[in-house]
């Protein structure tokens, strides 16, 4: 432990000195200060994740808690009201899986661009091969794409002003396709 007359001494004999100890000091003690703020938030978020872990735990023995004082005729009785054994059908025509329960939403809730649910006519043996797909995915897409530039290009220039109208890109999409395809042929 120094005493003060001497790092008043050291101060006055070599002032640089004192600055780079005291701004390595200073860079010592926010380390220390932020190893001391991660060990906090570390702690905490496993503690959080023990917390809802125990939360859990907890509810469940008050839920088992509770079925031991309800009788077997009145669960069953409720089981039988929630008819889990019916399909419940996703929409109209389409008969979904059963033990759920329908619960309708907004349809503009969760937008969606292309349906998910594939559909395919025929049979459904486990043995059959699985159908082929009737159109091309590709395509639709660049057709898609060159009617969002079409569409685009009109607003920007006004109209047709370009000349340019979608039988030409169709044209030319077909010609390309075709004078590449004789290339081939060749």
């Amino acid at each position: 432990a120094m005493d003060m007359v001497a790092v008043q001494s050291v101060a006055y004999e070599s002032p640089l000195l004192i600055v780079v100890i005291i701004i390595f000091m200073m860079m010592v003690y926010s380390f220390f200060f932020n190893l001391l703020v991660s060990q906090f938030c570390g702690v905490q978020a496993s503690l959080a994740l023990d917390i809802k872990g125990h939360a859990r735990l907890a509810r469940g023995e008050i839920i088992i808690e509770t079925f031991k004082a309800v009788k077997l005729k009145r669960w069953q009785k409720f089981m039988d009201s929630m008819h889990l054994d019916q399909r419940v059908d996703f929409e109209e025509g389409d008969i979904g899986l059963a033990g759920g329960i329908k619960n309708f939403e907004p349809a503009l809730s969760h937008p969606v661009a292309k349906d998910q649910i594939l559909r395919f006519g025929g049979l459904t043996d486990a043995h059959l091969p699985w159908p082929e797909k009737m159109h091309d995915d590709t395509h639709s897409l660049e057709r898609t794409v060159q009617k969002t530039i079409q569409n685009s290009l009109q607003k920007l220039l006004g109209g047709k002003k370009g000349g340019f109208s979608m039988n030409d890109a169709d044209a030319q999409s077909t010609s390309h396709h075709s004078s590449s395809s004789g290339k081939q042929d060749l």
